[in-house]
């Protein structure tokens, strides 16, 4: 896996996440780009590559995202983006990583998880239990659309797979 261009997606991401997700939000809900990379990261690379992949995806979400209160968030990305990796690399195992089925199944998961790891510890620091139910549903809905549209994002990365370092290295050669 080449780490230089990682970076640079990861930039240029990080500020479209920033940017352009508000203008494509409905009631609220935004998609998550950054998910949809981490996706495919750890559907493509190497389990290693994969894992560490993710978490510098959930810590550049974590400096990217607000802290609530006197409670700073840096780390519950972090956290809930490697879970997510760990569960999407044992996933790949049973599962065929080219199809988009797998794609967009894999990328509602793993949004669901890093929104409802974010939207409880959410929770907790507000103390705000009650409004439990709220946060799941917008966990979901907020699943729902990133999935919706992962599989033009996954697209674009397998276009570019041979930039970026990962996936099939070498073809065998008939003959």
């Amino acid at each position: 896996m080449r780490w230089i261009p990682f970076a640079i997606l990861l930039y240029f991401t990080a500020v479209l996440q920033s940017t352009l997700a508000p203008f494509l939000a409905v009631h609220g809900i935004r998609p998550d780009f950054l998910v949809i990379i981490a996706v495919h990261y750890a559907l493509a690379a190497r389990a290693a590559d994969a894992l560490i992949a993710c978490w510098i995806i959930g810590f550049v979400t974590d400096l990217t995202s607000l802290s609530f209160g006197d409670h700073g968030n840096v780390g519950v990305h972090a956290l809930a983006f490697g879970l997510a990796a760990l569960a999407m690399v044992a996933l790949r195992e049973i599962a065929f990583r080219e199809s988009v089925i797998t794609q967009i199944v894999c990328t509602f998961l793993a949004r669901v998880i890093v929104a409802g790891i974010a939207g409880l510890h959410l929770l907790w620091a507000a103390d705000a239990w009650s409004r439990t139910g709220e946060v799941l549903l917008a966990a979901i809905y907020s699943a729902v659309y990133t999935a919706a549209i992962a599989p033009y994002g996954h697209w674009l990365l397998r276009r570019g797979r041979s930039l970026l370092g990962i996936g099939i290295t070498h073809r065998l050669r008939v003959g």
